[in-house]
Parts: structure tokens; sequence; C-alpha cells
């Protein structure tokens, strides 16, 4: 395959695309980027935006239309998947290597009438990650291995900036923080300016992060909350329905909120938004996961494809267990649609994840992203 050099194009809208970046490596003063994109109708790619640490990288040769065989048994309905892959070669200046190493790589794919979805990767990160000797703490945040950790960083990175218009500069609040999976791959995307705080109910997570983090970001920040859960923290003090966030009003451009909603009954997630809408500035987003039950998830879950099974339902929510709601709680769609609009929200997008069974999903819990008015 023969490289050629970069094409200049100006797009004017965003294409919806798939793709990932496989490798991205520096051997011999030149940085090696390969993976796959492509779109449903937006005809043939034609050249990338290649970013690191924010800043743009010029120079570069590409191969594009590689045959792509792997990528057409998984995606057969992408068009120009049969030649989706391709490989980018930057030459680096002698101070480059190190500048390029520890950061955050995007690779923006360009077509004639748009461009895709960026494709985003760490180079040789410092940041450590859990060790599998963490793997008890992994299993409480719903990763079963270190590497998993990275990835699902990534990945929701990906859907922070692509969804949800997510700025270097703005200000975050990670709820239900976690060991700061989220905060990991924020770290390499915020500005140093910018402010990041964090709260969970776990108490090991959170001194995790800190001890991680913190030490190497000093404007992100972490804090545990002794909010009382049957699952997470059956000593807890505090119900969760009278915690106020330990945060002034309008203080945060985004919040986030992954797995949260999916282990808390409904009276919770009414005052959660609540204190949402209270910290968020104007034309806040709020990124939340969930499991939203409605006629399609319903069906599935009677087909027993569901790897959450809400098929008791207690109040106005349901769950997999009577014993232990909070392992798995999912909410009627219209109920949590009008949840959120009675708080003042607007849904600006919805998409829905494959825990139900679907074949066509984005994530796989569901996805709900919605703004202060």
């Amino acid at each position: 395959m023969q490289y050629t050099q970069m094409m200049t194009i100006a797009p004017t809208k965003l294409i919806r695309t798939w793709g990932s970046l496989d490798k991205v490596f520096i051997q011999n003063q030149v940085l090696q980027i390969s993976g796959w994109t492509a779109s449903i109708n937006a005809g043939s790619l034609e050249s990338f935006k290649v970013t690191c640490a924010g800043k743009e990288l010029t120079e570069f040769e590409m191969a594009l239309e590689i045959k792509s065989p792997d990528v057409v048994e998984v995606y057969p309905n992408l068009e120009y998947a049969q030649k989706a892959r391709f490989r980018i070669r930057v030459p680096l200046g002698k101070e480059d290597p190190q500048e390029i190493r520890d950061c955050l790589i995007a690779v923006t794919p360009l077509f004639k009438e748009g461009w895709g979805g960026s494709l985003l990767r760490l180079v040789e990160p410092s940041l450590p990650i859990p060790s599998l000797e963490q793997g008890e703490l992994l299993a409480w945040i719903g990763a079963g291995a270190d590497e998993y950790f990275t990835i699902t960083s990534i990945e929701f990175l990906g859907y922070f900036l692509h969804k949800a218009n997510l700025l270097p500069t703005d200000s975050v609040l990670d709820i239900g923080c976690g060991m700061g999976r989220m905060a990991y791959s924020l770290a390499y995307y915020l500005a140093p300016t910018a402010r990041y705080e964090g709260f969970d109910i776990m108490e090991e997570l959170i001194e995790w992060a800190k001890t991680n983090i913190s030490s190497r970001f000093p404007n992100f920040n972490f804090q545990q909350v002794d909010i009382y859960n049957q699952l997470y923290n059956p000593k807890g003090t505090l119900p969760a329905i009278e915690f106020v966030f330990p945060y002034d009003d309008e203080s945060f451009d985004f919040a986030f909120l992954g797995s949260v909603f999916t282990h808390i009954p409904a009276c919770e997630v009414r005052h959660y938004l609540e204190e949402i809408y209270r910290v968020l500035k104007r034309g806040g987003r709020c990124f939340c996961t969930v499991f939203i039950y409605n006629q399609e998830s319903a069906k599935l879950i009677a087909q027993g494809k569901s790897s959450a099974e809400l098929v008791y339902q207690i109040d106005d929510y349901f769950a997999t267990s009577v014993d232990m709601p909070e392992y798995f709680t999912g909410f009627q769609e219209d109920l949590l649609m009008e949840w959120i609009r009675d708080r003042g929200f607007t849904v600006q997008g919805k998409y829905y994840g494959s825990w139900c069974g679907r074949s066509e999903h984005t994530s796989y819990q569901d996805i709900l992203i919605i703004q202060k008015d």
C-alpha cells in the first residue's frame, strides 16, 4: 500500500461513524497509528485530523482503503467496510517523541461532506491503573480485568466528546466516581485549569483515586460520602434522599453518572436529579447511564435475552431482586422522562444499550443526555 500526503478539506457537518485505533506507538522517530473507520452513507474516507494533547499534527502520511474482512464480518452494513482499515505515519523531530508520550491521541476521520467521531487512544500513559491485586475493588465497579479499566474510560470519553460536547475547559462532576475510571481519561483531556470533582460511597475506591490520580493532577478532587446503600455501603449513616451534594449552586458545566441510576430506587433518582439541576450551570449537561424499561426491553427480558432480568416491580421501579433491589434497578421510560422534564431538564440524547439483548446498540447500558433549561 502506497502512502499519500495529507489532504486538506473543509468538512461541514458531523457524520455518524464507527471505528477504533488498534495500535499507536513510536518507532524510529515515527508515530505509527493504525485502525479502522467507516460510515453508513457518507462515502469513502478522504483524510484525517490528528491531534496530540490538543495540538494538531499537520504533517503526516496515510494509507487508506486497506482491505478489512474482519470489519465486514462484524459490521456488514457499513458502507466501505470492506476497505475500512488505515495507517498513519507522523514523522517526529528530535524533541517530539517525549512530547507525544503520555498524552491523548485523537484521530478524526474526514469525509467529503463532514467529519466523523474522533478515535481516541492514550500513548504510553504514566498514570497507574488498578492491577489484578485490586481485583476485588475492580469487581465493585463492574470491571473484571485491569485493562478493561482503560478501555471503558476511553470509550466513555468518546461519548462525552461526541454526544455531550464536553470541552477541555468544562468543570466536571463525577457522581459515583468509584476508583476514578472516568477521571483516568479525563485527566488527559481536561485543561489543567479545569475543575474535576468526584464522590463515591465506597472509601476504598476513593482512597485509590486520591493516591493515584490526585497526586498527579491536583485539579482532580475525590471525596467519600457516607450514604447508605444496601449493596455498596450497608453501614452508611445518611439516607440518599437526604443527601445534599457538597457543592455550590451552578458550579458545573457537566455532570456524569455511570451505573448509579442502575443501583438505586426511583425516589433516590428523583432526588439526585434535583441536586444535579441545582449544581449545574444554566445550559449544563448531564450524562447518565440507566436501564430503561419499555416495550422492547420488556419483550427481550421475557425471552430470557437480558443480562439484567428486571422482572420484579417495586412501587414505581423494576428490580432483579426483591431482597436486594439495589443489585439492578430500571425505570419505565415514560415515567423517567416525566421525572426529568418535571425537574427542569430537556432530553438532548437517548441511546439504547445491549443489556436487554438488543442487536443494535451504543453501549451496554442505556445512555441519556439531559440539559438544564
